[in-house]
This record gives structure tokens, C-alpha cells and sequence, in this order.
């Protein structure tokens, strides 16, 4: 079975955000489903999601993936294992983004102005 995991996104553009999972690539997710509102960020505040991979339907030794959107400016996206280990696939070119894993085993993306 696959373990879930938590992603903290953390807002540092100079206002309110918001967040959502897009319905483009979208594959072997449990968690978040596509359309997935994450909701409005406030400036230097943080919103949470779960995620877990799908266990077979053709996913083992996949990975799960899933896109983020701020704000409509762009897209990141994002690829997990069944561990709950995440990175990011696809750089955003609208805004900064850096993903680091916390003492908890959790991760946050933070995200702001280039």
C-alpha cells in the first residue's frame, strides 16, 4: 500500500493566491483529484494537500503525478512515488518555486515572485 504524505505550499508573493490541482497531468493520484481546490494563500501563510499514489490499475512502479496552478500564471508539475517522496518535474517560467522535505518527512513547496 501506498504511504500518503502532506505538501505545504508557502506563499511569498506580495498577496493573497490561489491554488488548485489542474485536470492536465493527472495520473496514478489517490490524492489530490484533478480540480482539487486547494484554496487562497495569504502573503507568507501556507495551505496543505495530501497525496498519495494509486496501487495497481496499471500504477505499480509508476509514479503518481499531479499539477499545481498559481494564481492561472503557471503550472507545476509534480511526480511522487509510493513512499510519498515528491519532486518537481517541469521548472515553472512565471514564478519561483523551490520544494524541500521537513523533519516530519512532510515537504514544502514554497512559491513567490522571480
Amino acid at each position: 500500500m501506498s504511504d500518503a504524505n502532506t505538501l505545504h505550499i508557502k506563499n511569498y508573493f506580495a498577496g493573497t493566491v490561489s491554488a488548485s490541482v489542474t485536470d492536465d497531468n493527472w495520473n496514478c493520484c489517490d490524492s489530490p483529484k484533478p480540480g482539487t481546490v486547494i484554496g487562497e494563500i495569504p502573503q507568507n501563510g501556507q495551505a496543505s494537500l495530501t497525496f498519495c499514489r494509486t496501487d495497481g490499475h496499471g500504477c505499480n512502479g509508476r509514479q503518481g503525478q499531479f499539477q499545481i496552478s498559481i494564481d492561472s500564471k503557471d503550472r507545476i508539475d509534480l511526480n511522487f512515488d509510493s513512499h510519498g517522496d515528491i519532486g518537481i518535474t517541469s521548472v515553472p517560467t512565471a514564478f519561483f518555486a523551490l520544494l524541500g522535505q521537513n523533519s516530519d518527512n512532510s515537504y514544502t513547496l514554497v512559491v513567490g515572485p522571480n
